[in-house]
């Protein structure tokens, strides 16, 4: 219940590894996270998008977790930007139900 996640659009990280490539200043390490998020919030918005699935809610939070604010600092400051995670949930969820890992139920996600 108390952990994160650091969520990113595989999409965007692969115009990560291209924009490093293509920048000569680019050094050290570099962390592509679109958004950090609490695994509840996380469900939240997997249930937000598909009312149709039940997700498992999480009712608590550890108020000493620690939160990371802009994991992808360098990689903004050359010019990355993030597509929103509920795009990259969307997108994921809509392909598995394309590939029959996930039940359609009643309705299909649109990506």
């Amino acid at each position: 219940d108390n952990f994160w996640l650091g969520c990113v659009h595989v999409k965007d990280v692969a115009r990560a590894q291209i924009l490093l490539y293509e920048t000569p200043s680019a050094s050290g390490r570099h962390l592509c996270i679109s958004r950090m998020l609490p695994f509840s919030d996380f469900a939240e918005i997997v249930a937000k998008i598909c009312p149709q699935y039940k997700v498992h809610r999480f009712n608590t939070q550890n108020p000493n977790s620690m939160h990371v604010s802009n994991p992808s600092k360098k990689l903004n400051d050359i010019g990355l930007v993030c597509s929103p995670i509920e795009q990259a949930i969307k997108e994921s969820i809509a392909s598995l139900q394309e590939k029959g890992f996930l039940d359609k139920l009643d309705k299909t996600v649109k990506p």
